[in-house]
């Protein structure tokens, strides 16, 4: 052995036995280390890649494998790491060639073959994913995360028998206490809240574990401090300021803050564009920090700097969200909103903003977070969401020129066989009927046009709507009589924009917040008979709905008032709603009082109600 290269052979294998032993930041020490002794050495660039990658800083993780790869661009685990690192950044064609690398060298690599498959899923080559992870099932070593492939690209494909078998397998896993499910596709996977808090938990732990950074935790202010001399600092961090359903909900919301009371921050972590929807929430905001090159810890540090007072996250654990960000607590205050319809599972996050419906009291126990009802509905409108001036015509979107059309314009993984089947059933009940659903995916189409057949329905009854920009899609609702929702995970957005394009919405109320929104909605536009509790009830419903013409008539006449009446699409108000939470949670902080959960009046400027074990409402300075 050359003797210049012993200590750092010496320094390569203790990293080697740290990060097995899940010691990360030593092991990256003693790689760092190995590579200063013998700086061209591929395997410890390699090494070091994957425990920074561990560690969640994945554009580090990249740049190692790739000076790894450049010195020994033969080693196939290098490539499936690279592939591996560019899928926790999100990159998911960029993880797909370099598993294929990985492939060309070594055909037979079945870790390899599932990144690739999870690199299918994530670009919506679903059909691919299914192909390939099907085969990994039996792999020892890799079953367990092949199953959950399987039924993420089958759930996508309404592909419901193989999405059914990996169910199986998953929940043996799940009862076994192995909590592979991630928690957005808990939501998905049962209509089961305990489910869904114990996947937040674990997800927070792992996170909390490998990032191998405590919490900063900042001192709470003393009781004896005044309720503030100047604005507070509010910031909203998402991936998702751009043309997404989060913008198109809270946009108006963002322009309509009090300034004088609120100095707002959009931390976005997604992708820029020169969009419309891109330059209106750069004028809403005092401050617009693109984030994206920063590590979470860079992230956090800024926002410690910058003195934010409350940090309310739009993402949750849904995908492109940075949940390491504000397990820091870089704020005082950190609220889970909007984006996550659950627990983030963990206590650094003090508040969670819902209602009475999708979070009611005796729900407290299944989140981690203090409850925060809003009058109405927890979700905010934009009335500013545009609808086309002239609406396709039903011969353009492939519509019968006469006949029921129930809409289902869910993302197709949301849709599950007992719901398809009640469809199914109504459109057997209504002559000439069909079912409107969006998916441009011909295996979707073909799944859901032979699940047609088996429940004795001509497959052309099932017709497909493209995307289109959303004041198209809003305008071609004239054609729907009615929306039919699902669960376990209901219409969110979709729901609000069939209201506000004035179609009646018929909902099944389920368990989890998931599975409650569409019936929050329906309150709030003045709507709760639209609201069932039973698949029976649900089909039974529509059928009655569908087969009296004046009652959808009545109901289309009450939705086209409510755009100006109901508190579903009171922006304005909504606003004041929300920065009445806002103020308690500060002013509690400032009391030196901890986090519990209440409920915000109707009347603005009523003092806030306790709820739980709280002992007392909770007045507002209104100074």
């Amino acid at each position: 052995m050359n003797p210049a290269q012993e200590p750092a052979t010496i320094l390569l294998q203790q990293g080697l036995a740290l990060q097995k032993s899940g010691q990360l930041q030593a092991a990256e020490q003693a790689y760092a280390a190995s590579i200063a002794q013998a700086p061209h050495n591929p395997l410890a660039l390699h090494l070091l890649g994957t425990a920074v990658g561990q560690q969640g800083r994945w554009m580090e993780a990249i740049g190692w494998l790739q000076k790894s790869l450049r010195l020994h661009p033969a080693d196939p685990k290098a490539w499936n790491n690279l592939a591996t690192a560019f899928l926790d950044s999100g990159q998911c064609q960029r993880a797909k060639e370099a598993a294929e690398r990985a492939l060309a060298l070594a055909p037979e690599y079945p870790a390899a073959q599932l990144s690739w498959a999870s690199a299918c899923y994530g670009l919506k080559q679903f059909a691919d994913g299914l192909r390939v992870a099907r085969t990994l099932v039996v792999h020892p070593g890799l079953s367990r995360l092949a199953w959950l492939c399987v039924w993420r690209c089958a759930g996508a494909l309404c592909d419901w028998s193989a999405q059914q078998e990996a169910a199986a397998h998953l929940q043996q896993c799940l009862d076994q206490g192995d909590m592979l499910l991630p928690a957005f596709d808990a939501l998905a996977f049962a209509d089961d809240p305990a489910l869904h808090r114990r996947t937040a938990q674990f997800l927070a732990d792992k996170l909390a574990a490998t990032r191998a950074v405590p919490p900063r935790l900042l001192p709470v202010p003393s009781p004896s401090q005044p309720p503030g001399s100047g604005r507070i600092k509010l910031a909203y961090l998402s991936a998702d300021f751009h043309d997404h359903a989060t913008a198109y909900l809270m946009a108006e919301l963002f322009e309509r803050h009090d300034k004088g009371r609120f100095e707002t921050v959009a931390i976005s972590f997604g992708p820029d564009s020169e969009s419309p929807m891109r330059k209106r929430l750069h004028r809403a905001f005092d401050q617009f920090w693109d984030v994206r090159d920063c590590t979470p810890a860079q992230v956090a540090e800024r926002m410690v700097q910058a003195g934010i007072d409350i940090a309310v996250d739009l993402k949750g654990h849904t995908r492109d969200s940075r949940p390491a960000i504000l397990l820091r607590k870089p704020a005082p205050i950190i609220v889970n909103y909007l984006g996550y319809p659950g627990t983030m599972g963990s206590p650094v996050f003090d508040y969670l903003v819902g209602d009475s419906i999708v979070t009611p009291a005796e729900h407290a126990p299944l989140y981690d977070e203090q409850l925060v009802q809003l009058p109405h509905s927890y979700q905010v409108n934009d009335t500013q969401r545009p609808l086309a001036v002239t609406a396709s015509s039903r011969a353009d979107e492939g519509l019968p020129a006469q006949g029921v059309v129930f809409a289902a314009f869910n993302n197709v993984y949301k849709v599950t066989r007992p719901f398809f089947q009640a469809w199914m059933r109504l459109l057997q009940a209504v002559p000439g009927s069909v079912l409107w659903l969006i998916s441009d995916d011909p295996e979707v189409q073909a799944n859901l046009r032979r699940e047609a057949v088996r429940s004795g329905v001509e497959p052309m009854r099932l017709v497909f709507a493209k995307g289109v920009p959303l004041a198209q899609h809003l305008a071609r609702h004239v054609h729907a009589d009615m929306l039919l929702d699902n669960l376990p995970v209901n219409a969110h957005t979709t729901t609000s924009d069939a209201l506000w394009a004035g179609v009646p919405v018929v909902t099944c109320m389920g368990q989890a917040f998931a599975g409650r929104v569409a019936a929050s909605l329906l309150h709030a536009v003045g709507l709760p008979e639209l609201v069932t509790h039973s698949l029976a009830d649900y089909e039974a419903l529509a059928l009655r709905l569908a087969t009296q013409p004046a009652e959808l008539q009545r109901l289309r006449s009450h939705l086209q008032a409510a755009r100006a009446t109901a508190p579903l699409f009171d922006t304005v108000r909504f606003t004041r709603y929300l920065e009445t939470a806002y103020l308690c949670m500060h002013q509690r902080r400032l009391q030196g009082l901890s986090p519990a959960g209440f409920a915000v009046p109707d009347v603005i400027g009523a003092p806030v109600k306790a709820l739980h074990s709280t002992p007392t409402s909770f007045q507002i300075s209104q100074s």
